[in-house]
């Protein structure tokens, strides 16, 4: 016998062995009912109940619910009676045809699947074996678990399940769940949204040859894309019609003429996000509650379709950080117009708690909001301009102990490459301390800091301690690479897409809460209809920073209010600290500031970038009336940050940093410092102070409060790419790379 008949007949057997044994388990389960119950809740999918939105009560710990959301805001979410019966026909055709009649799988596919996937893996030919044979009970399975790896045990699993499921749920209410959670390429799932993109019309009003296109795509939703391969689609459609003649779902004329029918696909340049947007009007807190407890549905491995299901008619309970003082407050101001130019400018402010990291407060736009999920500019990208100054430049260089707040730089016009970062005035102050260059928001100082510490240490302390998420660290445009890894981007703010204001406000946090830093988040856990929690919300936290060297830049924050960029930014009563932010073009204002009890950040700007004609900055008075709302309700005992043991207060000598001497001449200034790192002893010499050079006679920025980012453009918030230069050396990469 040769080897060539040894080697079939050893695949014959353990072919017909295991295949034997896998049909074995299936008869088994099916006659003696062995399959486990169902770990997936889809009971909770059928419900037609409102969600609710809770919080508890500052004072008494009491849950207090203050919204909710229900089915009628849902038009992502179809039911099967408004499902088209030819849709429906279509897609049992070419998908499982005897769904009707199975308990959850199909013996004879899947018998033939085992042995086709069994030979594959023995044979080693074909490419990837896939299991194949899934029934649409099984197939919901997998889009409700998330689960699609190609193993035997996985496979039986979801077998097992689909079998219980098939105990607990109608044919019908499978049907309407798999589709609306089935995936249909162009990263959308559920036959609804299918039907907008590529139709532009709701589901209801699909023609015969629209329902077979739209259950074509299934099977290979790539291949049969409308907008990528409309030619395979068609070919795909008339095999589902096929197929429905075939069963007797439709006849030959309707066949013939549905064809002949022309599929009339929509811009493919046309967006999801325009027919998938839930109607009604919600504040922009719910909005953001929306938004974040979809994001981790989805996450968690459910489908668009399936997590908007159970958001918007599964009964579930939200638990969120919902404060209504704060909220009141914030949306008080901001709904009242006159607190704003009338000439389209739109601003927004977050607020968190600075010892949790709960958002307790979000607007994201001037006037009464249109409309539910509508724009929210506080979680929008926008150029930080000199906000980015603590937090990317002085904070990491006091935390390596590259500075201290009396380090003195000479302020001058310096050449990185073919660019020279200049003043907000094009004049130079000569030598500055740390201290002043702050409080004044020069730019040159912290260009040359994050020059000598390095971007990339820049880039790791925003992205990794302080949670910025938006920082590009490399991305390719119109052939080009760009980066926020350079000295104009982490030192004045010309970011590619930018920063948001929410992740501003819990940045600057960490500077109020002893260096700790928590993650943003709007809701604690999500509870189903019989109370067991489905959800639980990111809220880590770290060590950003050293306590002492969060409280040395605290102090130096507080200068910017008390007598700064940041004047009149001051909170009654309560130790204020914060920075003020200008973008060179003068397209954007900020104010990220904080007491110790909450942080805001509070931007300023219009829609399509261009440049603000205002005096002044007008986030301040924003931030000042909205915090002294709400700090009117806060107990008034705490109203100070402590000092850590190991900062003590020194004098120094204002001309050269070092610590003040009875040989020094000037009059000393006090300041706090870190021990272990303080200046040494000051000289009668002065040796290398550099007096204020003259103003060069060009005409001043428009950086009216001492602010002003480079002389060049920076990014848009649209994505646009920074013209911004930067440094040439390898360790600070220009925003723009050839």
């Amino acid at each position: 016998m040769n080897s060539t008949v040894k080697r079939f007949l050893l695949i014959f057997s353990i072919t017909l062995g295991i295949g034997i044994l896998l049909i074995g388990i299936l008869f088994a389960g099916a006659i003696f009912g062995l399959w486990g119950s169902s770990d997936i809740d889809v009971e909770g999918l059928t419900l037609h109940q409102n969600t609710s939105l809770v919080y508890l009560d500052r004072d008494t710990g009491e849950e207090r619910e203050f919204d909710s959301i229900n089915a009628e805001q849902d038009r992502v979410w179809v039911d099967l009676e408004d499902t088209p019966k030819h849709l429906q026909n279509a897609f049992v055709a070419i998908e499982d045809e005897r769904f009707y009649e199975h308990k959850g799988y199909d013996l004879k596919r899947t018998t033939k699947a085992t042995l086709t996937w069994i030979g594959k893996k023995l044979i080693g030919k074909g490419g990837a074996a896939s299991l194949g044979g899934s029934t649409i009970t099984q197939q919901l399975i997998k889009n409700v678990t998330g689960d699609t790896e190609q193993t035997a045990a996985r496979k039986i699993q979801e077998i097992s399940r689909a079998a219980a499921l098939e105990k607990k749920m109608e044919k019908d209410e499978i049907l309407e769940l798999y589709l609306n959670c089935i995936y249909l390429s162009q990263g959308i799932n559920g036959v609804q949204t299918a039907s907008q993109l590529y139709f532009d019309k709701d589901v209801k009003d699909l023609s015969l040859a629209e329902c077979a296109s739209i259950a074509g795509i299934t099977q290979y939703p790539s291949l049969y894309d409308p907008f990528t391969n409309p030619d395979k689609n068609k070919e795909r459609q008339e095999i589902v019609l096929g197929k429905m003649l075939e069963l007797n779902y439709i006849s030959q004329k309707e066949y013939e003429t549905a064809k002949a029918e022309p599929l009339n696909f929509v811009d493919p340049d046309k967006k999801q996000a325009e027919t998938t947007t839930p109607p009604g009007t919600t504040s922009y807190f719910v909005d953001q509650v929306i938004r974040d407890v979809l994001r981790d549905l989805k996450e968690k491995g459910y489908s668009e379709s399936l997590a908007n299901k159970m958001l918007y008619s599964g009964g579930l309970k939200i638990y969120t950080t919902y404060q209504p003082e704060v909220q009141k407050a914030l949306e008080n101001y901001y709904v009242n117009t006159s607190n704003f130019p009338n000439d389209g400018i739109q601003s927004a402010m977050a607020v968190t708690d600075v010892q949790t990291g709960a958002v307790v407060g979000i607007v994201g736009g001037i006037g009464e909001k249109p409309g539910s999920l509508t724009l929210n500019r506080a979680t929008s990208p926008r150029q930080p301009g000199s906000t980015i100054k603590p937090i990317g430049v002085y904070a990491p260089a006091i935390e390596k102990g590259l500075i201290t707040p009396s380090s003195v730089y000479v302020d001058k016009a310096t050449s990185y490459g073919d660019w020279v970062p200049r003043n907000y005035d094009h004049s130079y102050r000569g030598s500055v301390n740390v201290r002043s260059a702050l409080r004044s928001s020069l730019n040159t100082i912290p260009v040359e800091i994050l020059n000598k510490m390095g971007a990339q240490e820049s880039y790791d302390f925003l992205t990794e301690k302080l949670g910025i998420t938006t920082l590009v660290k490399s991305r390719k445009i119109d052939g080009k690479i760009y980066s926020d890894i350079g000295l104009s981007q982490l030192a004045l703010g010309g970011l590619t897409d930018g920063v948001t204001a929410v992740e501003m406000a819990a940045a600057f946090s960490a500077f109020a809460n002893n260096g700790v830093y928590h993650t943003p988040y709007t809701y604690t856990e999500v509870k189903d209809k019989d109370g067991n929690v489905i959800l639980t919300s990111n809220r880590e936290s770290w060590q950003a920073m050293e306590p002492s060297t969060a409280f040395v830049m605290h102090k130096m924050l507080q200068e910017v209010v008390t007598s700064g960029t940041g004047g009149g930014a001051g909170i009654s009563g309560y130790q204020t600290a914060g920075k003020t932010g200008t973008t060179s073009d003068n397209n954007d204002r900020w104010f990220v500031g904080y007491t110790p009890h909450y942080a805001a950040a509070v931007w300023y700007g219009y829609d399509i970038p261009k440049e603000i004609s205002v005096s002044g900055n007008p986030c301040i008075p924003v931030f000042r009336n909205v915090m002294n709302t709400i700090h009117k309700e806060i107990d008034p005992a705490y109203r100070e940050i402590k000092r850590p043991s190991n900062v003590i207060s020194l004098s120094y000598c204002p001309m050269s940093g070092k610590q003040h001497t009875e040989e020094c001449p000037t009059e000393p200034e006090s300041f706090y410092f870190i021990k272990g790192n303080t200046p040494g002893a000051c000289t009668s010499n002065h040796e290398g102070f550099v007096p204020p050079e003259e103003e060069d006679g060009t005409e001043g920025g428009e950086g009216t409060e001492g602010e002003g980012t480079t002389e060049t453009d920076a990014p848009t918030a649209s994505g646009a790419p920074s013209t911004t230069p930067s440094t040439s050396t390898p360790s600070n990469p220009p925003a723009l790379v050839e």
